[in-house]
Formats: C-alpha cells, structure tokens, sequence
C-alpha cells in the first residue's frame, strides 16, 4: 500500500493522531480529513507541518457527507456542533457500510455527541460499534447503544491504562445486551472481515 485514498484524523488528541505525521510522510494522502478544531500541541504542530510540506489541506466533512469506496459507503455522522468543551466532542464519528454489513467508528465521541447524532435520527443501526473514547463511562449511552443495536463492540484500549478503561458501567451495558465483545488490551490486534453478508473476526471474543 502506497497510496492512502481518504485519511481520518478523527480529533487533535496525542492518542488519536500521534505518528499521524509519519503517515502523511510516507504515503501518498487523497483527502485528508479533520475535524474544525486546532490545539497547541507539537503532536498537532507536527500533523500540520506534514500535511504544509505535502501542500494537503485539512477538508472538515459535513454530516450527511457519503464516501464511496469501491462497493462501499462511508457516511459522516458526527460532530454536529461547531463549538464542544471537551476536545472529544469535536471526533469524527462514521458508519461504513458494505452489502449487509455496517460498522460505527466513534472516535471519543461522548454522550453530547451521541445525543446530537440521535436528535438527527440518522441511521445509525450497526452490526459492529467501535465503542467510543476506549469505553469510558462518558460515552456509549444506553439511548444510543439501543439505537445502534450491535452484535458486536470494539475496544480499543491500553493493557492496565491509568484511566480505568474500560469502564464497567460500560462493559454492564454491553453484556446486558449480550453484545461479543473485543478488546484490544486482552485481544491484541482485531481484525474484523466482512463479505457483506457476515462478518469474521480474526480473534475471539472476551468472556
């Protein structure tokens, strides 16, 4: 792989776009996408200057905006608001869909977000929910985990991280539901594969 179509730095948080500048630096980047929110650090700092080298620009998507990449589509739910508190609220959230098969990537995306993705009533029903902001309590709300309905969760979070992540309220809400959950500090790396009409994981799910 050489050649990066569509690039999504999701919010301006080390952990979201760290080594983001080696990525522009090593591969030819179509459209760069991010969200319209700066911040002082030299993780950004370095993202910019990547992206000035290579004369890309940061493109800000609209909610609504639909993405085709070969058979599938990648839609743009979120953010919604120009102006959040928190950072976290300022993620890029998107559903892809291929055939039957549709998968959630929520970024940190918070319950703020997730209220406003609701009160927009976009389709938001998925089989796979990357579960957002590595599944702290400040995210996945029982409202939106309903809506989206998934049969399987993703997590994406560091082995004995110093916030607790993830949390149990949301682990609770997942099991209640009898959602298969993956988690990258006990999985490693996950590698979900989708004909468009099932979908296999490469690792199993935690217990």
């Amino acid at each position: 792989i050489n050649k990066i179509d569509y690039a999504i730095a999701t919010h301006p948080h080390e952990d979201h776009i760290g080594s983001m500048d080696d990525v522009i630096k090593a591969f030819d980047i179509g459209t760069f996408y991010a969200p319209k929110v700066t911040t002082t650090t030299k993780t950004f700092e370095n993202m910019v200057k990547a992206l000035k080298a290579k004369d890309l620009k940061m493109t800000v998507p609209k909610v609504g905006e639909e993405i085709n990449i070969g058979n599938a589509t990648l839609t743009f739910l979120a953010p919604n608001s120009d102006k959040y508190e928190d950072l976290n609220n300022y993620s890029i959230v998107v559903k892809l869909k291929y055939g039957n098969n549709s998968f959630i990537f929520m970024g940190d995306a918070e319950d703020i977000s997730e209220d406003e993705i609701l009160k927009k009533q976009l389709d938001i029903k998925a089989d796979v929910l990357k579960v957002g902001h590595h599944g702290s309590h400040s995210s996945t709300t029982k409202e939106f985990l309903d809506k989206v309905n998934p049969k399987y969760a993703v997590i994406s979070c560091e082995k004995g991280n110093d916030y607790g992540h993830p949390h149990k309220e949301t682990l609770t809400k997942l099991n209640d539901k009898n959602i298969n959950v993956f988690r990258t500090d006990l999985n490693g790396t996950i590698i979900a594969e989708s004909n468009g009409k099932e979908i296999s994981f490469n690792v199993k799910p935690v217990d």
